[in-house]
């Protein structure tokens, strides 16, 4: 008796067990498509911050309507609108290439996007939005910092089972290394040609328009002058006594 108690109690103890393993291994209810409204709209909220989780502002986001989202025998997909109708990427929202590849479609083509400037507190909204995929860029870096990588966003997503239409994401934007521009080297002037000065001589108290001292002397200068004169008033007297001699003469 007492071991066939025992085996009921092994038994009950065993299914308990298999109970437990079985709740924790069920997976977790996803959120029904059923549930899905596709006639309601969605929002995109950014907020650019850089590495340190300091908000980034200036600069503008643009998005780029991707594709519509769409149900196809219940399951949910996703159908590129005409901007994109000639695209040939696969629409994997699980891979970590697509909003590489979504780029690399647009270069070169007039794809226009819904652009919005990055407000003071470092946040963009973009609001009434069909249900879809969305190409989100920044088309202008804020001062100072990197552009944003681009990055693909699902209207609407699912969280905890439930669908939810407004898109809250933080981006990260990376600050710019400045580089030092090494200065550009100088013209050189051209030469001019400047004409030698005069050399300046010392100083030697002679005034500009004294004459040289050669050691001439001046003293005997009135004393000629004055013999000069007497010479001529004797030879004056002379010639006077000579007319009158000649004239008592005759």
């Amino acid at each position: 008796m007492k071991y066939r108690n025992g085996l009921v109690k092994k038994a009950a103890a065993l299914l308990m067990s298999a109970v437990l393993v079985g709740a924790n291994a069920a997976p977790v209810r996803a959120a029904e498509t059923t549930d899905l409204n596709l006639t309601k709209t969605g929002a995109i909220k950014l907020t650019l911050m850089d590495t340190d989780g300091v908000t980034v502002t200036g600069g503008a986001v643009t998005i780029y309507e991707v594709a519509k989202l769409t149900l196809d025998d219940g399951d949910m997909a996703y159908v590129f609108t005409d901007d994109f109708a000639d695209c040939t990427v696969t629409l994997d929202v699980t891979d970590t290439t697509l909003a590489a590849s979504l780029v690399s479609y647009m270069d070169g083509l007039l794809i226009t996007g819904m652009e919005k400037e990055v407000s003071t507190n470092g946040m963009v909204c973009f609001t009434d939005l069909e249900l879809g995929l969305y190409l989100v860029a920044q088309t202008t870096e804020s001062a100072e910092y990197e552009t944003i990588s681009p990055f693909v966003v699902t209207l609407p997503v699912e969280e905890d089972s439930v669908w939810v239409y407004t898109v809250n994401a933080s981006p990260k934007v990376g600050a710019v290394t400045l580089t030092l521009e090494e200065p550009e080297p100088e013209t050189p002037a051209e030469e001019v040609y400047e004409e030698p000065e005069t050399p300046v001589l010392p100083q030697t108290g002679i005034s500009e328009t004294a004459l040289p001292q050669t050691g001439q002397l001046n003293w005997p200068l009135p004393i000629l002058g004055i013999g000069g004169l007497l010479l001529l008033t004797v030879g004056f007297y002379l010639k006077n006594e000579e007319r009158k001699s000649g004239y008592y003469a005759l």
